[in-house]
């Protein structure tokens, strides 16, 4: 019996896996923009801090995600798992706090 890796790229199902991923982040990324827009829409002082908060956040994001990229240069994917963790992580916590009736 052959050993077998543990290095997820070799693993045939790894790009299925990260395309999946990938796809559900962006539908729940569709259903945050529509939370956010709305408490936006909704203006006031709470819009305003919902708005700035939002651009601090994505440049952030930027950010840390640039970081994981270049410390990911030559391995097989470019760091492209850990940057669809980290927006995974960014994406529930946000979901999280816009969920909450205020």
């Amino acid at each position: 019996m052959a050993k077998q890796s543990r290095l997820p790229w070799t693993n045939p199902g790894y790009g299925l896996n990260l395309m999946w991923q990938t796809a559900r982040m962006t539908a729940d990324a569709q259903a945050i923009i529509a939370l956010r827009l709305a408490k936006i829409a909704g203006g006031g002082a709470a819009g305003l801090a919902e708005a700035r908060l939002m651009v601090a956040e994505k440049l952030r994001a930027l950010g840390e995600s640039h970081a994981i990229a270049l410390r990911s240069v030559g391995t097989p994917d470019g760091g492209a798992a850990r940057i669809t963790k980290l927006y995974q992580r960014k994406l529930a916590a946000n979901r999280k706090r816009l969920a909450k009736i205020r």
